[in-house]
C-alpha cells in the first residue's frame, strides 16, 4: 500500500463532505437532580456538522457488537466529516428526526468520514 500525502487526504475529505447533503447536530446528555433521589436527563445541541443518513448496511465484525443495542429497531448509518468526536453517549440530531448512537464504525488508516450507528429515538 503506498502511503499518501496529507494534502491527498484532505482532498479525499473533501469529497466526502461535499457528498453530505444534511446538518446534524451532536446532542450532549447532561443529568441534572431531580431533589427525590433520582435524576433527569437533558440534551444540549452542540455545533452544526454536515452529515448523511442512510440505512444500516451490515459490514462484517459489527453486526455482534451491535445487533444487542439496535434489536428488532431500524438501524441507520450517519456520515460525518473525518475525526467528528462521537461516542454512544451521544444523539445526533438531524432536521425533525432524532437519533441514538449505539456504535462507532472503526476508523481505517485513512479516516475521510466518520460513520456511526444509529436508531431512531420515536
Amino acid at each position: 500500500m503506498r502511503a499518501i500525502s496529507a494534502g491527498e487526504l484532505a482532498r479525499m475529505r473533501d469529497v466526502q463532505e461535499d457528498a453530505m447533503p444534511d446538518t446534524a447536530y451532536v446532542r450532549s446528555r447532561t443529568q441534572a437532580a431531580d431533589g427525590i433521589g433520582g435524576y433527569t436527563d437533558s440534551w444540549a445541541n452542540g455545533s452544526a456538522i454536515a452529515c448523511r443518513v442512510a440505512p444500516y448496511s451490515s459490514r462484517q465484525g459489527t453486526d455482534e457488537v451491535m445487533a444487542e443495542r439496535i434489536g428488532a429497531r431500524t438501524a441507520w448509518t450517519v456520515t460525518l466529516p473525518a475525526a467528528t468526536v462521537v461516542t454512544t453517549d451521544n444523539r445526533l440530531v438531524v432536521g425533525s428526526r432524532t437519533f441514538e448512537v449505539v456504535g462507532v464504525l472503526a476508523a481505517h488508516s485513512w479516516e475521510t468520514a466518520r460513520r456511526v450507528v444509529c436508531v431512531e429515538v420515536v
